[in-house]
This record gives C-alpha cells, sequence and structure tokens, in this order.
C-alpha cells in the first residue's frame, strides 16, 4: 500500500481507520480482514508503543501516527478521521474484524450513491463465544461517507452521519480475548474510563477534539443537571440505568446474561457519578 494519496477505483475509495493502544496479538487479524479491501489504513497509536503493534501495522502498510496518551480511543479517533483521505471512512477497533459476508460486500455498500452511512450486526462476546445471536444483536455504526461524517471525541464517541443511514445484516466481527461484561473488567478497565468520562464532563466542551462538527458546542443542559446533583445521584443513578440497559437487550440477550450486563452498566454508572462528584467537589487530582 503506497503512501501517496489513494488513487480513484472503480469503487469509491476507502479509509479505513484503527485506533490501538499495545494490540499485537489481535492487530493483525483486524488489519487483514479489510487491508486488501481499503485504499489506505490510517493507524493512530494511544501513547508510546510497548510492544510489536507498531511493527504489525508497518507490515501491512498502514500511515501510521503516535499521539499522545488519552487513556481511550475516542479523541484518536477523531484524528484518524482528520487524517483520511478517501470518500469513505470504516472504522474498526482492534478487536473487531470483518466477516466474510461483509467483506464480499463492503465494495457494494460504498457504491449506493443513495447512502451515507451503515451500521452493522454486532453481537456481544463473552471471551469464548457470542452470547447474543446474530439476527437479534443491535446494529453499529462503522461505515460512513467522510464528507457527510460529523463526530466528537468524547468518550464513547458522539457520531453523527447525515441521512440515509441504513441497518444492514452483515456482521462486524467483535472478539476481544477476555469477557468485557464481568465485575472484574468493571472495576479495572470501565473504572478508569469512569474517571475519563468525568474529568471530561467537568470541563468545557470546546476542548473536545472534533471533526466536521456542526452540532452544540457545550454541554446540554441534562449532562450539566447531572454533575450538579452528582452528590445526591450517587446512590439512584446506577440502579436507573440498570434498569434503562435491562429493558433495552431485552431481545437480545438471555434473561441471565441480560442481568449480568445491565448489572455491570449500572455499577459503572455510579463509579461515573462518583467520580463527578468528587472532582467537582474536591478538583482533579494531579494524575486524573
Amino acid at each position: 500500500m503506497s503512501a501517496e494519496p489513494p488513487t480513484t477505483h472503480t469503487h469509491p475509495t476507502i479509509s479505513a481507520c484503527v485506533v490501538a493502544r499495545n494490540e499485537e496479538r489481535l492487530i493483525g487479524r483486524c488489519l487483514a480482514s479489510f487491508a486488501d479491501l481499503v485504499d489506505e489504513i490510517v493507524f493512530v497509536h494511544d501513547g508510546e508503543c510497548e510492544d510489536r503493534t507498531l511493527e504489525i501495522a508497518e507490515e501491512f502498510g498502514c500511515r501510521i501516527f503516535v499521539r499522545p496518551l488519552r487513556g481511550h480511543a475516542d479523541a484518536s479517533k477523531v484524528f484518524a478521521f482528520s487524517q483520511s483521505r478517501c470518500e469513505w471512512i470504516l472504522g474498526v477497533d482492534a478487536d473487531e474484524f470483518l466477516s466474510e459476508g461483509l467483506r464480499e460486500h463492503l465494495h457494494e455498500l460504498v457504491s449506493d450513491p443513495d447512502v451515507n452511512g451503515y451500521r452493522f450486526l454486532w453481537p456481544f462476546w463473552d471471551g469464548k463465544r457470542y452470547v447474543s445471536s446474530p439476527e437479534k444483536s443491535w446494529h453499529k455504526l462503522q461505515l460512513y461517507r467522510r464528507e457527510c461524517l460529523h463526530a466528537v471525541g468524547n468518550l464513547h464517541l458522539t457520531i453523527e452521519v447525515d441521512a440515509p443511514v441504513v441497518d444492514v445484516d452483515y456482521h462486524l466481527e467483535h472478539r476481544p480475548e477476555y469477557n468485557n461484561w464481568t465485575l472484574r473488567t468493571t472495576l479495572t478497565k470501565w473504572r478508569r474510563w469512569a474517571r475519563v468520562g468525568a474529568r471530561e464532563h467537568l470541563s468545557p466542551y470546546s476542548e473536545l477534539p472534533t471533526f466536521n462538527w456542526n452540532g452544540q458546542t457545550e454541554w446540554p443542559p441534562r449532562r450539566k443537571l447531572l454533575n450538579r446533583l452528582s452528590p445526591l445521584l450517587l446512590l439512584a443513578y446506577g440502579p436507573a440505568v440498570f434498569a434503562l440497559e435491562l429493558y433495552n437487550h431485552r431481545n437480545e440477550l438471555t434473561p441471565r446474561r441480560n442481568v449480568s450486563m445491565a448489572f455491570n452498566y449500572g455499577v459503572y454508572a455510579a463509579m461515573h457519578q462518583f467520580y463527578v462528584a468528587k472532582y467537582l467537589y474536591l478538583g482533579f487530582p494531579d494524575d486524573a
């Protein structure tokens, strides 16, 4: 893959945007699933690399950028979007890869002039197997016409794509090496996210990186209210999120799996509100 700007093909050109941090065990599988289909791969590493991730990315001809450590991928995704040079952007995480069906139909999808974005089936994985059937899984927005994409690099990434956006039943594989829905993961990985998210929510919205953004320029009133009431919501917010997630995923998972996932969402939400309250009244720690 040349470092020169991509040339016009029979299909509209595609930039794959990937953000990773020390993912040598998974990144080869990810890149191999689309390297022969896209016109460039914009690869961003969050912080200095401590394993062979960048070496593997070089083997696939990626355009590589190493960014200051942010602790989550979403800020760097916005940077990756800004570095892309093609008509379409395919966003893929290091623990994701294209299924055969999606590989087969990718060029067909981007060739439709009447669609600006696509959401793919994204079933839940417990580290060993899928725990939701693909046909009942929710759809994740991962393919967008570049000029129609608008993004803010906050935690969990705010993305808007000009209509029409279409759900298609092609499967985007998502297979991390561990179960993302356990209490242990929530109290480690998700706890770090809770701290990062709390700091973001107490900082000016204008400090967030953006791409082609023409939406809000400050936190919405609901978020500001949640910040102010955070000490009062410590006990109520977690159960409220638990109930909401239990309802949202009732058709995708078995009752047992649904309760487990909703519980971890509730714990995460409670931790987030705790850190909002802590930082609001005690200030940010030096290492936050």
